[in-house]
């Protein structure tokens, strides 16, 4: 008997740890917690900078035959850096959409030689033409491809203003002509297309990459005297001495990157995706 009661002891201290494993309490798992995607719904200032390029196609006639023969056919070209701002508001909407409008200005350093036939004299003067400043107002959608990264078109107006330049004649040196081509402003419309991301080091902060493209309307320009010079004597400053119309029609593109500040980064949260 006493042979069966040690054996029931050493039994019962054996099975006493796992029968208390078995009885002790289990907790369910914590689930993983859900990252918050903040929403893109708030305005924004922006600056930068990028690079331009302009081509001009004009034609020359003279203002006597109103419908004369073109003696200048000639496309040219300019190209240069650019500064850029702006500031504008967004929505977002469905998940993963967002639709905004804005309005920016760039200054801008776009140049190089264009060409003009002159009537009078029957030669050809060279000129730089430079396109300082350019504004534009339009929308844009994006997509979302995720809570920090968007993708998006935009369209709407844009005018650009383009310096008044003086001539050099060509032949028999790049002499002082005496001649201005007047400063113009051109209205036109753009289209453009870039992409948005948050920069993880300062909430709010986001960085900005674009390209567009801007066609101007067709628009007319008349020579002026400006100083007494090779083609201009002392009565004919301020006129137009040889009655030439030149007609521009400018087309742009540009691509820039930009440093964004959203204000409400941080602000209401919606549904991860």
């Amino acid at each position: 008997m006493k042979k069966l009661v040690l054996a029931l002891t050493a039994m019962a201290a054996l099975t006493a740890p796992a029968l208390a494993a078995d009885m002790a309490p289990r907790y369910a798992k914590a689930p993983a917690p859900v990252v918050p995607a903040v929403s893109w719904t708030g305005c924004w200032i922006s600056g930068g900078g990028g690079y331009g390029i302009s081509r001009t196609d004009r034609y020359s006639r003279d203002v006597v035959a109103p419908n004369g023969t073109n003696v200048l056919g000639a496309t040219s070209g300019s190209d240069g850096w650019l500064a850029t701002a702006g500031v504008g508001c967004d929505y977002q909407f469905s998940g993963r959409w967002v639709v905004g409008a804005f309005v920016d200005g760039t200054y801008s350093d776009i140049k190089g030689d264009h060409a003009w036939r002159v009537f009078g004299p029957g030669e050809t003067f060279v000129g730089e033409n430079k396109m300082d400043w350019s504004w534009a107002v339009g929308g844009r959608i994006g997509y979302l491809v995720t809570p920090s990264f968007l993708t998006y078109f935009n369209a709407g107006y844009t005018q650009a203003h383009t310096e008044a330049y003086n001539l050099r004649q060509i032949v028999p040196t790049f002499a002082a002509s005496g001649l201005q081509v007047p400063g113009q402003t051109f209205d036109g419309f753009f289209i453009g297309s870039g992409f948005e991301y948050q920069l993880d080091f300062l909430p709010g902060l986001f960085v900005k990459t674009e390209g567009r493209a801007a066609w101007y309307d067709r628009k007319d320009s008349r020579l002026t005297c400006v100083t007494v010079g090779a083609n201009c004597v002392a009565g004919a400053v301020g006129t137009d001495p040889f009655g030439n119309i030149d007609s521009r029609k400018m087309v742009t593109y540009t691509a820039k990157t930009e440093l964004v500040y959203r204000f409400n980064w941080g602000g209401p949260v919606v549904a991860k995706y």
